[in-house]
């Protein structure tokens, strides 16, 4: 007997699952298959526009759509669209999915489901192949080369780093004549067709660049180009100097090995390629090179120069993951310990969001000035970070008695120096507009 009724407790209990299965379900229908709720149908009116690139925004007309998007599927040619923009009782706004084809569109809202009566044509989107030139000055014109630019002028746009210019002529949809606007700094080509943006190749606006006032270009030498005095090369433990290619002429080759037990402040290191005292105090700053720098580790200064662990200026190629969540990017730092308007240990680290890349060479920046309190770094010509100095910012505060390429000033106990390449190291004693950094890249 109580076998019986623990079996009839487990039907009872399976039946009671299956209808709350049932009642959940997408279908919400009753014991009879009958639809608990009954949604509304709606009606299709059309489509505008009929034809669009991928990742465009069209809008379906009609009534009783609702207003809740989420119960909105759209398909394209049978692709999904990803992205319901809108919907509203009598019209939805959908964007062409990336991978649409040509065909019908379905527009489905609940349970109810209708094409729409025209087909929509999906335009392959337009291409830049080729710009006639990669540099030049307000009023030039360019040429760029490619398809899916059409025949209509007014629908051309074109801007250069954010800076609108002038579409003057298009022929056969595949080559454009633009004029180059006044005011714009180096950057991207955007080309936009019928409100779609082609992002084209970069476009440098190349001024005049003042000469270094220190500048070595490691030409089998440590000779300074411009400022005098020579850098010197103190090898310690580490390996000797080497000269190989660079990214114009002769580069310097460094091994990269750490500081021994005891570190600088020991006088036991390796590897210190120092430049002249004092040879980067300037309050208005701007320190530029190219590296190659095929191993990457920790803590690496690009360069450094300083007075002590807490007075110092650098730039690291890399710093650490678990610190301020830098990781591999690029760090710029300024630290400053009681001196005039600084009280005990102050830092302040500019940290980016870009990394040097393993392969080849790469060009850095970086300024800083206390003028306008802003410090900037470069990477391949391009501002990638600025930071805010603070109000007592002040390179004069101490004597910069170490000046070191590729290695800590006053590093700690195996503290890394770099290990890679370095091709024209230059100081200026201003700061460097984006325009000359990035004609610095340019003219390599």
């Amino acid at each position: 007997m109580k076998h019986i009724i623990k079996n009839k407790i487990k039907a009872v209990i399976v039946l009671f699952s299956i209808v709350l299965i049932a009642s959940c379900s997408d279908q919400e229908k009753d014991f009879e298959g009958k639809p608990l709720v009954t949604y509304p149908d709606f009606t299709i009116t059309g489509i505008s526009p009929n034809e669009g690139f991928p990742e465009t925004n069209v809008v379906i007309s009609g009534k009783n759509f609702g207003t809740l998007k989420e119960a909105v599927k759209v398909f394209f040619g049978g692709i999904p669209a990803t992205s319901v923009v809108s919907c509203e009782d009598s019209q939805i706004v959908v964007t062409v999915p990336k991978k649409a084809v040509s065909g019908k569109v379905t527009l489905q809202i609940w349970t109810h489901s209708h094409d729409v009566e025209s087909v929509f044509t999906v335009i392959p989107p337009p291409v830049i192949e080729s710009v006639s030139a990669d540099a030049g000055s307000p009023d030039d014109v360019i040429t760029i080369t490619g398809t899916g630019f059409g025949s209509d002028l007014s629908k051309l746009g074109i801007s250069f780093n954010g800076t609108s210019g002038i579409v003057n002529s298009v022929e056969s949809g595949t080559t454009i004549t633009a004029t180059v606007p006044s005011g714009f700094t180096s950057g991207k080509i955007t080309l936009t067709v019928n409100g779609y943006p082609v992002v084209g190749p970069n476009f440098a606006y190349l001024v005049a660049v003042p000469n270094a006032t220190y500048q070595l270009d490691f030409e089998d030498n440590l000779n300074a180009t411009f400022g005098g005095t020579a850098a010197t090369y103190t090898q310690g433990l580490g390996s000797p100097i080497s000269y190989v290619t660079g990214v114009s002429g002769k580069a310097v080759s460094l091994a990269g090995y750490a500081n021994a037990a005891g570190g600088t402040n020991s006088n036991i290191f390796n590897q210190i390629l120092a430049l002249p005292v004092n040879v980067a105090q300037h309050n208005e700053l701007t320190v530029s090179c190219w590296v190659n720098w095929p191993v990457k580790t920790e803590w690496t200064p690009i360069f450094e120069f300083g007075a002590s662990r807490g007075n110092r200026l650098c730039l690291l190629g890399k710093a650490a993951g678990w610190w301020n969540g830098a990781g591999d990017n690029l760090v710029g730092r300024t630290i400053f310990e009681n001196v005039t308007g600084f009280a005990g240990y102050n830092e302040t680290n500019v940290i980016t969001n870009s990394q040097i890349p393993v392969e080849g060479w790469h060009h850095v920046a970086m300024t800083t000035s206390k003028a306008n309190k802003q410090c900037k770094i470069y990477m391949d010509g391009l501002l990638v970070k600025t930071g805010t100095l603070p109000a007592a910012y002040d390179l004069t505060l101490y004597n910069q008695n170490r000046a070191y390429i590729g290695a800590s000033t006053y590093g700690t106990p195996n503290e890394p120096a770099f290990g890679g390449k370095i091709d024209k190291f230059q100081i200026f004693n201003s700061v460097l507009s984006d325009n000359q950094i990035y004609t610095i890249y340019y003219k390599k």
